[in-house]
């Protein structure tokens, strides 16, 4: 039980990857805080935790908003006492051609994907730094290292506001790395390549999915789509005991994609 008697927040835990990372971290014996706007994923994952004998607490929050952030924390440190871990997993994209997006598209993107996770870190570090540990991990993106070929299989064109964002991202946990690593927080990243997740579909035809499916696989050595799973793994290591020697690092878990700029 690697994360036994540990406290993790998980922000955008109600779908896809932040359920992914919350149910993986639960297996190896954290009490988890699902955060999400979606009360209902909230309640339902809550739930699904619960009947499998997990610690597990729930809490609607909108991470653009520093005040449901502030509660959010007071909320868990009530609860639990203390909070341990905090994994950055909300995020949202818009994708369209730069020539065409507008404000809404640029901002809402870097509200949630940047500022959301710069709010979340912000409104925790007083926790941890009163118990002197913590691991933050950041979810960023392969896009934020700049890759290709973005409009394929029913893309809407490009994605420069989410690329910046992660970018920023990846940015933001070197700063926070640095500034927080003196009183003990490790801040680390992890930066998905393509990953199967019920968002693939959503805007996309059947055969837009297989279409994107093949295009992502083919640039990847490993010939695959990623899983939750993959990326929930490599969460687990480094909010993990295992990785308390490493700070300020972004590991890529992308399959080996061959596309990068």
């Amino acid at each position: 039980m690697r994360l036994k008697g540990r406290v993790a927040i998980v922000t955008g835990a109600g779908s896809g990857l932040g359920k992914a990372i919350a149910e993986r971290c639960a297996s190896e014996g954290a009490s988890i805080v699902i955060a999400d706007m979606n009360q209902g994923a909230v309640d339902a994952t809550v739930k699904e935790l619960q009947a499998a004998g997990h610690q597990a607490m729930g809490f609607k929050v909108n991470v653009t908003s520093r005040a449901q952030l502030k509660e959010l924390m007071q909320a868990t440190e009530d609860k639990f006492g203390k909070i341990d871990i905090l994994v950055n997993s909300a995020g949202i994209t818009r994708n369209r051609p730069f020539k065409e997006m507008n404000d809404e598209d640029w901002d809402i993107v870097l509200g949630v994907d940047l500022k959301g996770t710069f709010f979340a870190v912000q409104a925790v570090a007083d926790y941890m730094i009163k118990h002197r540990y913590g691991k933050v991990l950041n979810i960023s993106s392969l896009g934020g290292l700049g890759v290709g070929g973005h409009a394929v299989g029913g893309s809407p064109g490009g994605s420069s506001n989410y690329q910046a964002a992660k970018a920023g991202v990846i940015q933001l946990t070197k700063t926070l790395a640095r500034e927080l690593g003196p009183h003990g927080i490790n801040v680390n990243s992890v930066a998905p390549g393509f990953i199967l997740t019920p968002m693939t579909s959503t805007t996309r035809t059947p055969e837009e999915v297989k279409e994107h499916m093949a295009v992502r696989t083919k640039t990847c050595v490993l010939n695959r789509a990623g899983t939750p799973q993959d990326i929930a793994n490599a969460v687990l290591f480094l909010v993990s005991e295992e990785s308390s020697f490493i700070s300020g690092q972004t590991l890529l878990v992308d399959g080996g994609r061959t596309d990068k700029i």
